[in-house]
């Protein structure tokens, strides 16, 4: 969340900066592009981790027919 925070605080200076700055403008806001992107690929990242974390922890609850308990999870044994 941390990294979110900063990469919109970064967009933001940027585009500020731009209307302060027109001979600089074009720069400031391709770098203003840059920070959107890194925002949005923190979002889809976080995302997928949050897509990806409850469906493991089922993998790993889940138990075998017949056994309530979870006493024999080993399909080998």
């Amino acid at each position: 969340m941390k990294n979110l925070v900063r990469y919109r605080a970064m967009e933001s200076l940027c585009r500020q900066s731009a209307v302060f700055h027109p001979l600089e403008s074009w720069r400031l806001l391709a770098e203003a592009e840059m920070w959107h992107h890194k925002a949005e690929e923190e979002i889809a990242s976080r995302a997928l981790e949050s897509e990806i974390a409850p469906s493991m922890a089922a993998v790993t609850r889940t138990e075998l027919p017949g056994d309530p308990a979870g006493a024999n999870r080993s399909l080998a044994g």
